[in-house]
């Protein structure tokens, strides 16, 4: 895609995943009113400077929830793809905001439901500990997005999920992540348990 229009962010969703953006600068007003009227996606170009890959996020937006006296808005977005940035521009031709060239990845991503491996690593971790959405956690059946909600990935976390080459990869990718937090509570129950008995 040539020049589609970008908003730097030191940001990066995976796909599927919602978040809620506060839109001041004019430049990304201006981004915001097209992109909303004409049913276009922009880019979320994450601006972190150990992004090599130059990853970004495809976004849509799903509502415009608040617009401000002074013109400012409160929107909510929704990713839908993964992209590599090839060129930025500071100024998408006649406009305010910034454009790149971008080209759109594979991911081992899709509305396929986790294994029931995977989901029951997951609910033995939150057996005991809070969840942000403790009715979900006990659905039957979770698609993959769902089932991240709870693990709060790092932007280079998630970076690593979308280069994986497939659902296999993801899911070995997810429960080692998990088994891993495991052990580092663990761990910190050991430690604390030394000191309280010393």
């Amino acid at each position: 895609m040539k020049n589609h229009p970008l908003f730097p962010l030191k940001l990066f969703l995976l796909p599927g995943e919602f978040t809620q953006l506060y839109i001041f600068e004019e430049r990304y007003k201006q981004l915001v009113h097209e992109c909303f009227t004409k049913s276009k996606t922009f880019g979320i170009a994450y601006s972190g400077k150990l992004n090599l890959k130059n990853l970004g996020s495809l976004v849509k937006i799903v509502e415009i929830t608040k617009e401000h006296s002074n013109g400012e808005l409160d929107i909510v977005v929704q990713s839908v793809g993964v992209f590599v940035l090839e060129r930025f521009y500071f100024k998408a031709p006649e406009k305010l905001y910034p454009a790149g060239d971008i080209s759109l990845i594979d991911t081992p991503f899709s509305e396929d439901l986790v294994s029931p491996e995977l989901l029951k690593l997951y609910r033995d971790y939150f057996a005991e500990k809070d969840h942000p959405d403790p009715e979900l956690l006990w659905q039957p059946t979770l698609q993959l997005v769902d089932l991240l909600k709870g693990l709060f990935l790092s932007d280079f976390e998630k970076m690593d999920l979308v280069q994986l080459e497939d659902k296999a990869s993801l899911e070995g990718y997810l429960k080692n992540y998990i088994r891993y937090l495991q052990l580092l509570e663990d761990q910190e129950k050991n430690v604390y348990q030394n000191i309280y008995l010393n």
